[in-house]
């Protein structure tokens, strides 16, 4: 009997282990990636997809302020033919005000990434989500029936 104990308590700690080493490796990459970033000499000059990697840091981390200043100060160095790393920066400013529940800005950032590119389905259920957080089901109705009918035209 104490022979299955060990062999149970053996198997629950390796894979506690693993899950830690899998955590740590992950916090490795994530802060080998900073520090590479942070040795850039142009600041300026980051490409928009490291930018939104080190939001999605910000975010995994719930430094929502950071992730914000982050991406508002980079959001003015996006050229207008990148609109779809515009969109996903005002998502990511959205998701930000949303989880420290500022519905109102959060709901004016996911309008600012609609109005850019309104066929996002990202974008369309974020709405939809805020207007169901703040109240706002006649609005979320709304935006989710052009989600359905997005779905379907892409569908057929």
């Amino acid at each position: 009997m104490f022979e299955i104990y060990l062999i149970l308590a053996t198997c629950f700690l390796l894979s506690i282990c693993f899950l830690i080493t899998n955590n740590l490796i992950y916090i490795y990459h994530q802060l080998k990636f900073l520090k590479k970033i942070e040795e850039t000499i142009n600041i300026m000059s980051i490409e928009n997809q490291h930018i939104l990697y080190i939001a999605k840091i910000y975010i995994n981390r719930k430094q929502w302020l950071d992730c914000i200043t982050i991406l508002e100060f980079y959001m003015k160095q996006v050229r207008i033919n990148e609109l779809i790393i515009l969109v996903q920066y005002y998502n990511y400013i959205g998701l930000c005000y949303q989880s420290v529940n500022i519905y109102t800005i959060a709901t004016k950032y996911y309008l600012k990434a609609y109005n850019k590119a309104p066929f996002i389905k990202q974008t369309l259920k974020n709405l939809v989500n805020i207007y169901k957080l703040s109240g706002d089901i006649e609005s979320a109705s709304h935006i989710h029936q052009k989600l359905t009918d997005l779905n379907e035209n892409r569908n057929t």
